[in-house]
């Protein structure tokens, strides 16, 4: 297979967790792989997989995303798979969270992936094929108490994904969403770093930001990253993509669970799982 033949993904967000464990699963697949990181130290890190080509990039930063684009169609010719895994969360109750919070939340999780969805997409729609994957949440299907900013930005990527698909599949370009839950990675401890001004702050729901200061935010049971790596690898790799993948079988049966119980039963449920009872 010569160089020009090489598939190209770019995988964003593979600094740790999900992403890393995607860009070493595509590299082992044959892939080129293209991934973005965003500190020195992370650059570092992936860089010692030799089959992984790393880039440093902040993903909010429009000019700066457009130039990597650029750069690797022009070196290498071709995108095949973009992986837009970049993203964080933000965690607090929705008085508490300024605009300014909320505007990094979805420049981040929302608006650097349609930007990259669209600076890919004449290239794929030339070549007449391509793979998009966007790594939603099951936050994306049901939001949940003090992440609204995170779940919000979610919701807003399974809408822009669910239009992107019909409007790309002319073209041979399969859009998908993967949907994980609960996966054990270093994601809680950046949310709540990311979070700590409105964490710290003097509330009225204080309280329940205690309960996650104190561990309450952490995930010892979810899936690992490797699991959902797979699951992304099946979405990049299928002759049929489905529009949604999800993890673990308990996942779906959660969807499902959410699609079926009434709004009020749901609220309760979300209120004694955040540990809402402790604000007054």
């Amino acid at each position: 297979m010569s160089p020009s033949d090489v598939p190209v993904a770019l995988v964003t967000g593979a600094s740790s967790g999900i992403g890393r464990a995607v860009a070493r699963r595509l590299a082992s697949s044959g892939h080129h792989v293209v991934a973005t990181v965003r500190s020195p130290e992370s650059e570092a890190s992936v860089r010692g997989d030799g089959s992984i080509e790393v880039v440093r990039l902040d993903i909010a930063d429009e000019n700066a995303l457009r130039h990597v684009i650029s750069d690797v169609l022009t070196r290498l010719g071709r995108i095949d798979v973009l992986v837009n895994n970049a993203g964080f969360a933000l965690v607090g109750a929705v008085e508490d969270l300024d605009r300014d919070h909320i505007r990094r939340q979805f420049e981040v999780n929302v608006f650097a992936a349609m930007q990259a969805c669209r600076e890919v997409l004449p290239s794929m729609r030339a070549r007449r094929s391509g793979r998009i994957v966007n790594v939603s949440s099951l936050a994306g299907r049901v939001s949940v108490p003090m992440m609204g900013a995170y779940c919000a930005s979610k919701f807003a990527l399974e809408a822009f994904s669910d239009a992107l698909r019909v409007e790309t599949k002319p073209f041979g370009v399969h859009v998908s969403l993967v949907e994980p839950g609960p996966v054990v990675t270093e994601f809680q401890r950046n949310a709540l770093k990311a979070s700590e001004d409105v964490l710290s702050s003097d509330s009225v729901y204080r309280p329940a930001y205690e309960s996650y200061l104190s561990g309450g935010f952490a995930t010892s049971h979810g899936a690992t990253a490797e699991q959902a790596a797979r699951t992304i690898h099946r979405a990049v790799s299928a002759r049929r993509p489905r529009s949604r993948y999800r993890v673990r079988m308990r996942d779906s049966v959660a969807t499902g669970f959410i699609q079926i119980i009434p709004r009020a039963g749901m609220d309760w449920i979300l209120s004694r799982w955040m540990d809402l009872d402790v604000v007054r």
